[in-house]
């Protein structure tokens, strides 16, 4: 996992910041108010979907962190065609991984 860049002192978190990204989002908005570009992006392709969904590309970028008890922290933006879909902030990063989303077949 790479390391985090040094903090700012008056910076939130970025599992805080994170929060208040919604899905529906510009991704450029999002990543301005985390106030950094991501750790670490996964770019991949999803299949046609059952009710006739094209295939499409998507990306996932993550921000690392360490918080205040030691834990690693991970928030994620999972975005296609510069909007957000999904939002995930905050989990440990040595925990299990949410459930796919049903708005995102072929995931």
């Amino acid at each position: 996992m790479p390391t985090e860049p040094p903090a700012r002192a008056d910076a939130a978190p970025v599992h805080v910041l994170c929060a208040e990204v919604q899905p529906g989002m510009n991704y450029r908005d999002a990543v301005a108010l985390i106030g950094r570009e991501p750790d670490d992006t996964l770019s991949g392709h999803t299949a046609a979907g059952p009710a006739g969904e094209p295939p499409g590309s998507y990306a996932i970028d993550f921000w690392y962190e360490t918080a205040a008890d030691g834990r690693r922290l991970v928030s994620s933006l999972r975005y296609r065609g510069g909007t957000i879909e999904s939002v995930d902030c905050g989990r440990p990063a040595d925990g299990p991984a949410p459930p796919a989303s049903p708005a995102s077949p072929g995931t």
